[in-house]
């Protein structure tokens, strides 16, 4: 199966900057598909199993990490049947000074992540990671 549709169907947005699909098979972890040029396709295998882990707690108070870029948890329904995505906004740095959007949904194989475009809000994102999601569980992938 390509995944790299999916990732165009994503991108294709005015709203999505960069999308990655990753795996979640326990101890292989990795990235599946991702945009030419993203930096999303550096999310690391620890970062996955951080954004996935049963303990939820600490998320809203550490927030996660994706390809090496801390992130506020914005909205936590990652494991929440029916809606299965997470909001969440990248940290302004000096080298980064823009807060950039994220929309990370959940099927049962894999994790898709999308970046917004600068200004875009999660509200413009999270539609389409959701839609693509709900597919992906009916499709049992």
């Amino acid at each position: 199966m390509s995944w790299d549709s999916y990732i165009s169907n994503l991108t294709k947005s005015e709203w999505v900057d960069d999308a990655a699909i990753l795996g979640l098979t326990p101890g292989q972890e990795s990235v599946w598909a991702s945009a030419p040029g993203g930096w999303l396709s550096q999310v690391t295998a620890g970062e996955v199993q951080a954004i996935i882990a049963g303990d939820r707690g600490s998320l809203f108070a550490n927030g996660v990490t994706l390809a090496g870029r801390k992130c506020t948890v914005l909205r936590d329904a990652l494991n929440v049947d029916g809606q299965n995505t997470m909001d969440i906004k990248m940290k302004t740095s000096e080298k980064e000074p823009d807060p950039f959007s994220f929309t990370i949904g959940r099927s049962q194989k894999a994790i898709i992540i999308a970046k917004g475009v600068k200004d875009a809000h999660g509200g413009k994102i999270n539609p389409l990671v959701f839609d693509m999601t709900a597919y992906l569980r009916k499709m049992n992938m």
